[in-house]
Parts: structure tokens; sequence; C-alpha cells
């Protein structure tokens, strides 16, 4: 029987650029749209003695950022208009309000007993899902399904044991995979995927009226004929529909 583990506690770091969202100072990405979380930099500017005429070049810079970011975004609108609607969908990902979804199933061609499918979509930091085969496990898969189609965007897989350091290296971590993420009219749209060693990271899928999404190991870090290839947690983000 698993033991109970209590509840964490509410995150109550910095906000969330995007949507607000507080968010723990350890976090790399939001946990609610998945907005990477940059560390501001204070500017240590001093003013001018007087006199002595302000420096135009900090100014003229900030405006050359400003019209490439107009540019950048007028390109994207009009390729996504002269595109067609497979372009035009891409432009309204892009800007798109994200905001976290959650399996009703999970599942997985072979498991640890003690480290189920369920495991890396429970929001404990301290569980795993085990794939229960010693080395990289490579062709064995964990599976999301959802309870209704949604626009998924993207993912964050927490590889390993744990979000905390000097525990995710305890067994192996998934380095290539294959993902295939499935929608209601049973298409699959499949791609080949690599992580880095360590750290919640992002992939970006964008997919419309998915139903469930299979990772598929194909090699990993660490693996060895006495540790598993162990995910700590995958989190789903989808296309708001407010």
């Amino acid at each position: 029987v698993r033991t109970a583990t209590p509840t964490p506690a509410p995150e109550n770091g910095t906000p969330c650029p995007a949507c607000g969202t507080p968010n723990h100072q350890h976090r790399n990405f939001c946990r609610s749209c998945a907005t990477p979380l940059t560390p501001r930099r204070e500017d240590n500017a001093t003013g001018p003695y007087a006199g002595q005429r302000p420096p135009l070049h900090r100014d003229r810079k900030r405006w050359i950022a400003r019209a490439l970011v107009a540019a950048a975004v007028v390109a994207v609108v009009v390729g996504g208009v002269i595109g067609g609607p497979p372009a035009a969908r891409a432009v309204q990902d892009h800007f798109a309000k994200r905001v976290a979804v959650h399996p009703t199933a999970w599942a997985a061609s072979h498991s640890d007993p003690a480290h189920k499918p369920d495991l890396a979509g429970d929001s404990y930091s301290n569980t795993w899902w085990g794939t229960g085969y010693a080395d990289d496990a490579a062709g064995t898969y964990l599976e999301a399904t959802f309870g209704q189609p949604t626009d998924l965007l993207a993912l964050l897989i927490t590889p390993g044991t744990s979000k905390r350091q000097g525990q995710q290296s305890e067994q192996a971590r998934p380095q290539e995979f294959d993902l295939v993420v499935t929608d209601s009219s049973g298409k699959q749209h499949t791609s080949h995927r690599s992580l880095n060693d360590g750290g919640v990271q992002r992939v970006d899928v964008r997919v419309r009226d998915a139903v469930s999404v299979r990772i598929i190991l194909r090699s990993a870090f660490g693996a060895a004929k006495d540790k598993q290839v162990a995910i700590a947690e995958v989190e789903f983000f989808a296309r708001s529909k407010n």
C-alpha cells in the first residue's frame, strides 16, 4: 500500500511574466503555462553629471530591438495569411495562452511494480515512473491519455527520480525518445526528440485535438545493469479556450 505523501506547499515565488502564477524560485518554466522564467537583470545605471549630455546609445538599442520584434510579429502574421490554414494555425499557436491540462489515464508497456506510470503525473517531487528494466530499456513506452481532445502545445519533462539536484541521477535518465501524439481522427504525429541530462525541460508539440501522448524510450544517460530509466514528472500544456 502506498503511503500518503503530504500535499506540496503552495508556490509563492516570483510571478510568471506571462500569466502571473507564483512559481518556486528553482523552477525554470511556469507551472501553469510553461513560459520560461528568465531572471530579470537590473541595470546599474547612474544619471549624468550636471552639464553632461545623457548617452543616447541605450535608447537607440532599445528602439532597434522593439523595431525588430515588431517586424518579426508582422512577418509571422503575414506568413500565416499567405501560407494558408496550416501557417495560420502555427501563428495562432505561437501567440496562444497556455494552460496546464491533466491526463485522465496513464499506461506503460512495462513498469517497476513500485513505480507505476501514473506516478509520472501525480505532481509529487519524490515519486517517479520506472521501466522495471535494466540499461536503457529501448522500446519501452510511457503513455498519457486525455479525457477529451485538447490542442496540445508543449510538455515539461523531468528526467530521473526527482527535480532535486543530487537525487535525479539515482537511476538512468531518458536521452533520446520518439514522441507519438495521436489526435481525435486517429492520426499519429511522430517526432524524434532528445533531452539534456537533468533538469526540467520543455518539449514543444503543437498538435490539434490530441487525445494521447506516448514517449518511446530509445537511449538513456547513466544506463547500467543496476539502474532503470526513470521519469519523475511529465506535465502537459494546451491552448486556453478562454
